[in-house]
């Protein structure tokens, strides 16, 4: 297939890297790699064609209603150029969203998720469960129809997000696990309300959180002090990332 061969050295241009990202902090055996459906590209893909099919038609059209009595070989020539340049365009983007399709990644542990995304310009980022503070579905109606969701995940914290508005949406880091089927997208949402009230309940994240006190017991401090460590191994392997992602683009590391 042509678009299998060309992957490779798409990639390799784009700098992007080939194999999934590094799995977040958490167990080894919870570990679940999870990607957008199928039907998720298809409905890209049909989203595509179509609104470059209309672009092609009003071309061809307008050329057909010219008002100049007799085409010329100039006027002729200019209206397949325009044409040539949006096939060439469709089957570039043709490539884009099949590559954007590959490399979506999530990867869900005991303990946090990991969202990777992007071909041109790479997203990667990581939630932790402990400070999960929402979790909703959304569908439109092509994704009712394909039986699609898209599971959204907002925590606490939005780091330099928050300091720069005034907002409170400012102070959550969102995420967006998108093209994943219904019944998927379901079983994920409860999984990870499951995980959030384990850590609810042992007095761990924003929703159950209180100060230590006498009443607190010593394996309620012992698993707050894992999840603490948990967050700092998390922040290095984030800033490691990001050190590997800036040395294979070239740029200086940071100290």
């Amino acid at each position: 297939m042509v678009y299998e061969s060309l992957k490779r050295p798409l990639l390799l241009l784009l700098r992007a890297p080939h194999e999934p990202p590094q799995p977040p902090i958490g167990s080894a055996h919870s570990l679940r790699v999870e990607k957008p459906s199928a039907r998720y590209l298809t409905l890209q893909l049909i989203v595509h064609f179509a609104s470059i099919g209309a672009a092609l038609v009003f071309e061809l059209v307008a050329w057909r209603l010219s008002p100049t009595p007799a085409p010329t070989a100039a006027m002729a020539f200019v209206s397949g150029g325009i044409v040539a340049i949006t096939v060439l365009v469709m089957l570039l983007r043709y490539f884009l969203i099949r590559l954007d399709y590959d490399m979506r990644f999530y990867l869900l542990t005991d303990r946090s998720l990991r969202i990777r995304r992007g071909a041109l310009a790479i997203e990667e980022s990581t939630y932790t469960f402990a400070n999960v503070q929402n979790l909703s579905l959304e569908q439109g109606p092509l994704e009712r129809l394909l039986k699609l969701a898209h599971l959204h995940i907002e925590t606490a914290g939005g780091g330099a997000q928050s300091r720069s508005t005034n907002s409170s949406e400012g102070m959550f880091h969102k995420g967006r696990l998108e093209g994943l089927d219904l019944d998927k997208a379901v079983e994920l949402r409860d999984e990870i309300l499951r995980l959030v009230q384990t850590y609810a309940d042992s007095g761990l994240g924003e929703r159950g959180s209180r100060a230590a006190g006498p009443g607190v017991s010593a394996s309620e401090l012992q698993a707050r002090a894992e999840v603490l460590q948990a967050l700092v191994d998390e922040f290095r392997d984030i800033n490691a990332d990001a050190r590997r992602v800036r040395t294979e683009r070239g740029a200086p590391p940071r100290a």
